[in-house]
């Protein structure tokens, strides 16, 4: 249980300093620059942690692709970045790859 609960603080702290990073606009910002420093380092240490409880390849995939889905939606409904129905099919792909990356290690 450990490792899930670093895992989930691991993608919320690297969305976040995805976002800061965009709020920074540029390095316009250095508050948000900074805030986003902090994120990273937070989410290589929470990572870390997670990876003392879960497996590696199946830790990265979660991160990565938990991550890259929260990061496209919050692109597309607070940022009002343009997509297409094509992108958001590839992207529902990746929460696919997720979901069933846990229904498989629930076997184990």
């Amino acid at each position: 249980m450990k490792g899930w609960v670093y895992l989930l603080l691991t993608i919320v702290f690297e969305t976040a300093a995805i976002v800061l990073m965009k709020l920074s606009d540029g390095v316009s910002h250095k508050g948000y620059m900074t805030a986003a420093g902090i994120c990273y380092a937070a989410t290589f240490f929470l990572l870390t942690m997670a990876l003392k409880y879960l497996p590696m390849g199946y830790t990265n995939a979660v991160w990565a692709g938990a991550s890259t889905f929260f990061v496209y939606l919050i692109g597309a409904f607070y940022f009002k970045e343009k997509t297409t129905l094509l992108e958001f099919f590839f992207v529902l792909c990746i929460l696919t790859g997720i979901i069933g990356l846990n229904f498989l290690s629930k076997g184990k």
